[in-house]
């Protein structure tokens, strides 16, 4: 599964008068990468340390690629926010 790599932020005024906007999450996680790739590599490292000292470990890693897991399943959620003046939709693609 892959994260959402865009937001398409609709934005309505009751007199029907719209606006849309596509917002690039891709370029964002382009900058993460290196630092999501670092977590990752020192969370293996202090899993394979604890392992190696004969103490009882979390795995770290684990998590961190279940974390990741979990924001690839929020691609396609919708949010909608309706209020007397404005209505609010936010899509992740």
């Amino acid at each position: 599964m892959f994260p959402p790599m865009l937001v398409y932020l609709r934005l309505s005024k009751p007199d029907k008068s719209r606006m849309g906007l596509w917002l690039p999450l891709f370029l964002v996680w382009l900058l993460l990468l290196p630092i999501i790739l670092l977590a990752v590599l020192l969370a293996m490292l202090v899993d394979v340390a604890l392992v190696l000292s004969g103490r009882d470990f979390h795995s770290y890693t684990r998590l961190l690629l279940h974390l990741l897991g979990v924001l690839g399943t929020a691609r396609g959620t919708v949010l909608s926010i309706h209020s007397e003046d404005n209505v609010i939709d936010v899509k992740l693609v």
